[in-house]
């Protein structure tokens, strides 16, 4: 995993078994929460302090390549490098709180209620060669109640996105996700739910409810 910001949905899915089993190594590019948050639950964790995006990558292909890295899970609020992305081809996915390709960039959930839009939600892609252009594999929906707090649909958001990562990395452990120029397929997935694109196959991840890390006190 390579993480920029606080750590929030990383730290809620590294308590799945099944995840936490299958990360070698957290990367995070300042000292702070995620650090902190990663070596609680024994993960390696490494911190690579460079204000150069190219050297930032090197670093971080040098130490993928030690630790025989397969897919990398990304919440980077950079862009990777021409090599990086070369390396990891349609390897590198990034969990993006928008339905891209509207409301790009650092803020995507801000900017989507800022707007306001109608409808909030997260966008699981292979980084392509734009940022937050890539190759959607999955996408998650909700909709915004401008009577209710917006924590609220903050929460549904978070939510959404930690289920969808859990779902992703199931199906890839499954080799059930294929992808043709920009088109990714999930061999068997379903289309049947109004919440989720494809549709959540596993029960275990679809009546899981991590706690709000939104909520006032928090």
């Amino acid at each position: 995993m390579v993480i920029s910001t606080a750590g929030s949905v990383m730290n809620e899915v590294l308590k799945n078994a099944f995840f936490r089993a299958r990360v070698r190594v957290v990367v995070v590019d300042h000292e702070g929460p995620a650090d902190e948050l990663a070596r609680a639950y024994g993960i390696p964790t490494v911190i690579i302090i460079e204000e150069d995006r190219d050297r930032f990558c090197d670093k971080l292909l040098s130490l993928f390549g030690q630790h025989a890295i397969d897919y990398v899970f990304s919440f980077y609020t950079s862009f990777y490098s021409e090599d990086f992305r070369s390396a990891f081809q349609d390897r590198i996915l990034n969990f993006h709180p928008s339905l891209l390709p509207a409301f790009k960039g650092m803020d995507g959930f801000g900017d989507t209620v800022t707007y306001p839009a109608r409808f909030a939600g997260n966008t699981v892609e292979f980084i392509a060669d734009v940022m937050d252009e890539g190759k959607i594999i999955m996408q998650t929906v909700c909709a915004i109640d401008p009577n209710s707090p917006i924590e609220q649909t903050r929460h549904q958001v978070f939510v959404q996105q930690c289920k969808a990562l859990l779902q992703s990395a199931h199906w890839l452990q499954e080799g059930r996700i294929s992808v043709e120029g920009r088109r990714v397929d999930v061999n068997g997935a379903s289309f049947d739910c109004a919440s989720f694109s494809p549709a959540l196959d596993r029960d275990d991840i679809a009546s899981w409810e991590p706690p709000n890390p939104y909520a006032e006190g928090r």
